[in-house]
């Protein structure tokens, strides 16, 4: 197969299928969690396997996708995440599920990297945007790997079983993808490229700006782990409505990435950075001092388009500061990255002590403080160029569609 846009459907579907599989086991933790007779703290101890693991894989996942090339990281990386994958909905105790959730972490990385590395090249090589429809077809799989999940939940099928399904089913369909992606060559490969530091702190330019996205990506990772455990414990809600707050948030979070280059561009990168912060902190205020299920379905939607923006609209800010862009980006993404992967640990252990809407109302302090801290998204300088970012999104504003 040529370069041609069927190249970008290939890696969307890609992304589909990889977040489709993570979020089959998010969907599933209320049963695990059940299943073990954790408490909130616990379960948040647990939960911690997976940044564990995903921080320690990224520092060398870069590396091993140069030296394996992008198509077949993606081919490796698929069989390294799930494999692990099968592992927490069969462990018999704490212990088991964390060190399960380590190898998710470890999994996770190398088929990330590869992902966002082959959409980069491949928007590059056709001239078209990619890189932000490939994050809106992440979210769909999220969506989609919810309610495949509240289904199998509202059968009674166990957990474990049930991610033997998803493993095979995407691996099966992974490979096959992957087979079909061509060799991909740019401009930049036949050129020699100065070498960006694995491990980078923000300069003191940027640390308001990353902060700013940390506080969001807290949010959507505070979400994404405990919307469904929220709908159970709180309001008595089985499969598949535990799933729905999931499924909502996941979608208007597409919806959001599909269309926000447009409304950045016609609006403003602060204007729009502010209104999605403000959408953000209304909908969890809704989920907080929601008095039903359908109130919390609502307020997770709001909260998703919310947070759909906010990471791009922040890299173009870093890019466009003092200082060599990709550093700046990969400062970016590590402080971003890592409110993404303390949320759930966060409001479980404040769960354990004051209750669930307690422990869903600290993540209003970090929508505050994004919405605080909006402004710094102004860029510095004209003319700033995208780059890839963390979860592979990155702002495309200032190129042709």
């Amino acid at each position: 197969m040529g370069l041609s846009f069927a190249s970008a459907r290939l890696i969307m579907a890609l992304f589909f299928f990889y977040s489709s599989s993570m979020s089959n086991w998010l969907i599933r933790i209320p049963d695990v969690q059940h299943k073990l007779g954790l408490e909130p703290a616990t379960l948040a101890i647990c939960l911690l396997g997976v940044p564990i693991g995903l921080v320690t894989s990224m520092a060398f996942s870069g590396a091993v996708v140069e030296w394996l090339g992008p198509r077949r990281a993606i081919k490796i990386g698929f069989p390294l995440l799930l494999g692990p994958l099968l592992l927490p909905g069969f462990a018999t105790s704490p212990t088991l599920l964390f060190l399960a959730l380590v190898l998710v972490g470890l999994g996770m990385g190398p088929l990330e990297v590869a992902l966002n590395v082959t959409a980069d090249r491949i928007g590059r090589a056709i001239g078209r945007t990619v890189m932000s429809r490939c994050h809106a077809f992440w979210s769909f799989g999220l969506m989609g790997g919810s309610v495949t999940g509240s289904l199998a939940a509202t059968y009674g099928l166990s957990p474990g079983i049930h991610m033997i399904v998803v493993v095979i089913s995407v691996f099966v369909i992974g490979e096959a993808l992957a087979s079909r992606l061509p060799p991909i060559h740019t401009a930049e490969d036949a050129s020699p490229r100065a070498k960006t530091p694995a491990f980078v702190l923000p300069s003191p330019k940027i640390v308001l700006l990353c902060l700013f996205a940390f506080g969001m990506l807290l949010v959507e990772g505070g979400i994404i782990d405990w919307s469904a455990i929220y709908l159970r414990d709180v309001f008595g809600s089985k499969p598949p409505t535990t799933g729905y707050a999931l499924t909502a948030f996941s979608m208007l979070m597409a919806f959001g990435r599909l269309i926000g280059d447009w409304l950045s561009m016609r609006y403003g990168a602060v204007k729009m950075a502010r209104v999605c912060c403000a959408v953000a902190l209304a909908g969890l205020l809704v989920m907080v001092l929601a008095v039903d299920p359908f109130m919390v379905i609502i307020g997770a939607a709001a909260t998703g388009f919310g947070v759909s923006i906010v990471f791009p609209l922040a890299v173009t800010a870093a890019a466009s500061r003092e200082g060599p862009p990709a550093v700046n980006v990969a400062a970016l993404s590590l402080l971003s990255f890592s409110g993404f992967l303390l949320g759930p640990p966060m409001v479980g252990f404040v769960a354990q002590v004051g209750g669930y809407r307690l422990g869903m109302a600290t993540l209003l302090l970090a929508a505050g403080m994004s919405l605080w801290l909006s402004g710094e998204v102004r860029p510095r300088k004209p003319g700033s160029t995208p780059v890839a970012a963390k979860d592979g999104v990155r702002d495309t504003t200032n190129e042709p569609v």
